[in-house]
């Protein structure tokens, strides 16, 4: 089957559905479908004409008007050529009329977009559950009506979680217009090396309790809140393997505890060699939808403390493969990070708990019933 992809960015970007995308696509090929067009914001990299597929970067660093005219006007020569468009995490402004283009439109909605860019623009302060039902000034009202316009336009909608599942019913879409495909870590190969052996490629510190976050730094992320509950756990280190717009704001704000470090982005490899060093893994966010790197953290064995939100529970049981705590509150996070690092047995039991929870979300599986969303009826 002929297949196009839209999508708001694409690897080596951070994020789930990048990631996802990039080790999806070669599949779907390999199982015999056409790519006939990829689609993303981003700038141009010469690596690009190899990836085996027409893949189109429209750079970010023209005007917002033309970057999305230039969007659209690829969108809908790509629609023209496809059987099925698979739109992931980006609502695209005409998407109503690009699918007379083509036969079936699959959207996978991983958060609230609306929220997102109120939250971005400073027009609201709430979290996206309480912003579902809230009363909204005028201007959201405007921007959530063309998203959730868009969306329900689609023929199927893929959610990562049951969590966002119930957001989508939320906004009036029939649960049969709906499945839930549960992310997944697509490496066959996940470092099991000694954690010693692995600081000292990485250049870590070999004898502290070492805490790690990986994250974009948006304040969503809730990486501050590590860095305060840092206090509250003596002797630890904390690293944070990311970039992003709040950068200079936490690089400020850790500076007086003299025990964090900011590693910036890393390959995705080294990555998973970070999360195998640590002693604990820390999700700290406000929202999430179902988190790729909650899954790879489990994976390589190190237990986690993650804040009950979003699809995290879904992944996390409380006590088994590590704590969940209340969001946006730091005595809570160090609470659980030193009942972990103080309890060596614990911590060990929990990452054998988490190896065997992780075999819960396969790769193959995810692909599986991916292309059968794109290729088949509801």
């Amino acid at each position: 089957m002929r297949l196009s992809f839209l999508t708001g960015g694409f690897y080596p970007e951070p994020g789930g559905p990048s990631t996802f995308l990039y080790h999806f696509l070669p599949v779907a090929i390999q199982r015999g479908h056409q790519v006939v067009s990829l689609l993303t914001f981003g700038e141009p990299r010469p690596a690009d004409a190899e990836a085996g597929y027409p893949l189109t970067r429209i750079s970010r660093l023209t005007g917002r008007v033309r970057r999305t005219l230039a969007y659209l006007r690829a969108a809908w020569r790509a629609a023209g050529t496809s059987e099925s468009l698979f739109v992931v995490g980006f609502p695209v402004l005409l998407l109503p009329l690009i699918r007379l283009r083509t036969r079936r439109i699959v959207h996978k909605v991983v958060g609230d977009w609306s929220w997102e860019m109120a939250d971005r623009r400073g027009l609201t302060r709430l979290d996206k559950d309480a912003f579902q039902t809230a009363p909204k000034p005028l201007s959201i009202r405007l921007l959530r009506a063309y998203y959730l316009w868009a969306v329900r336009h689609a023929d199927l909608i893929i959610t990562p979680s049951v969590h966002i599942q119930r957001i989508v019913m939320g906004w009036g879409i029939a649960p049969e217009k709906i499945r839930v495909i549960y992310n997944a870590i697509p490496e066959p190969e996940l470092p099991t090396e000694d954690r010693r052996a692995l600081r000292e490629m990485l250049g870590l510190p070999l004898d502290v309790p070492l805490i790690l976050s990986v994250a974009r730094l948006t304040p969503v992320k809730g990486v501050q809140v590590m860095i305060e509950a840092i206090q509250g756990v003596p002797g630890a280190q904390f690293v944070v393997v990311g970039d992003g717009p709040q950068q200079g704001e936490l690089t400020a704000a850790a500076a007086s505890t003299g025990r964090v470090t900011f590693v910036g982005a890393q390959p995705h490899e080294r990555v998973l060699m970070y999360m195998r060093a640590a002693d604990v893994y820390v999700l700290s966010s406000f929202t999430e939808g179902l988190s790729h790197t909650l899954l790879e953290a489990i994976a390589v064995g190190t237990p986690v403390v993650a804040t009950a939100v979003g699809g995290n529970p879904e992944v996390i049981t409380d006590g088994v493969e590590g704590l969940l705590i209340p969001p946006g509150d730091p005595a809570a996070l160090a609470a659980a990070v030193r009942r972990i690092l103080s309890d060596p047995a614990l911590a060990a039991q929990m990452g054998l708990a988490g190896l065997h929870r992780s075999t819960h979300f396969q790769w193959d599986s995810e692909v599986d019933a991916t292309l059968a969303a794109l290729t088949s009826g509801n």
